[in-house]
């Protein structure tokens, strides 16, 4: 009996402010496209069950059309099989309040799909004899409480997770780690997590799947990564292929020294390294992190090729860090190592409460584009 595992889809995902020629964000139509690709690799190499191991969505209100959109996703995988799907709530999709409805009990109407969002439960799987065991994010919560153990009476039984395993993150934010002895066990035929959005064996019959394209807050930890979903044999308890979707490119490129550099070899370094880019950059999401940079020399900087790339690349992100002491004094009175303004603004607008119908990450981008200005004309 063959399932795929797929996780994180954040389907609705927005970002950077460019659209295609049917007026949809690129990066949402890129995660669509993604989830597409998954969906009917899962219908072809015929797997008995799918699991999506939580955040299909990327917010818990998504837009009609993202709604729209994903029923038909699925609704074209029903039509090239009858396997069952189990849903998991995350904490993207899922409302903090158990009395608020969430948007996917929507799919319930879909035949064949169950969905799991509030409390640990059981979905047994009559046809399959397979007992699916949901441990969505906002049961988290409750499970020192929780009995978490197969169903002797099932055939098979799988544990599908949403959350934090200890360890797996090295600064997690998770309020709520999961203890490895709490949910990994060999009792289970197969445990299938999400939130983590790199693909990660965990034990021999438990692993991360990834997320199917780049929709963490950190993108750049994961390049070189693979994105895609798992195959997995649950009679012979082995992982028979992770399964690669194509995304778009993103690219972190080695990041460059700029002390005791002019500022005409500066701005060859920085073109070098742009046009280096195999295939180029034109619509690819790419960073350029530039260190020890004296404000003297960012004034000097190449603005004018520094705009052309980012008007051929989706996104281009060029961080520029000053040195790490420059004698300024912390607010507590201590010398020490500074912030680079551009980190101290991320972090804020990344955080910031935003109003309704601002994308965020062109908020962050606008922002960075100001300080660079400002600091230009200062210097």
């Amino acid at each position: 009996m063959k399932i795929a595992h797929i996780a994180d889809p954040h389907l609705g995902y927005r970002a950077y402010n460019r659209i295609t020629s049917q007026g949809l964000n690129r990066r949402e139509a890129d995660v669509f496209q993604a989830f597409r690709q998954a969906l009917a690799r899962a219908g072809e190499i015929g797997v008995d069950l799918v699991l999506i191991a939580g955040d299909l969505f990327h917010v818990v209100r998504p837009s009609n059309l993202t709604i729209q959109q994903t029923f038909r996703e699925f609704i074209a995988f029903r039509a090239k099989s009858d396997a069952p799907i189990v849903i998991i709530g995350g904490n993207h999709d899922s409302p903090r309040s158990a009395d608020t409805g969430c948007i996917l009990d929507l799919f319930t109407n879909l035949p064949g799909i169950h969905v799991v969002h509030g409390k640990y439960e059981q979905v047994y799987l009559e046809k399959l004899d397979t007992s699916v065991f949901c441990l969505c994010h906002r049961a988290l919560p409750e499970i020192s409480n929780l009995k978490i153990e197969p169903d002797p009476k099932s055939k098979h039984n799988v544990l599908m997770v949403h959350g934090t395993l200890e360890g797996i993150i090295r600064h997690a934010y998770d309020l709520y780690e999961i203890r490895r002895a709490d949910v990994i066990s060999d009792a289970w035929d197969y445990i299938g997590f999400g939130h983590y959005h790199i693909f990660e064996e965990l034990a021999p019959n438990a692993y991360y799947s990834g997320s199917l394209e780049y929709t963490s807050t950190n993108i750049w930890s994961e390049t070189q990564r693979p994105k895609g979903f798992i195959e997995y044999d649950l009679a012979e308890r082995r992982l028979v292929k992770f399964h690669e979707v194509e995304t778009r490119d993103v690219i972190d490129l080695r990041p460059i020294d700029a002390a005791d550099v002019s500022v005409d070899d500066l701005n060859k370094m920085i073109q070098n390294r742009v046009g280096g880019i195999g295939g180029g950059y034109e619509n690819k999401v790419v960073r350029l992190v530039v260190e020890n940079l004296h404000r003297s020399v960012q004034a000097d900087l190449d603005y004018s090729f520094i705009r052309q790339v980012r008007a051929d690349a989706l996104h281009f992100e060029l961080v520029l860090k000053p040195p790490a002491r420059d004698g300024r004094a912390k607010a507590s009175g201590d010398s020490g190592v500074s912030r680079p303004l551009e980190e101290e603004w991320d972090e804020f607008a990344k955080c910031y409460d935003l109003p309704p119908g601002v994308e965020r990450e062109r908020f962050v981008d606008l922002g960075r584009d100001y300080l660079i200005k400002q600091m230009a004309e200062q210097a």
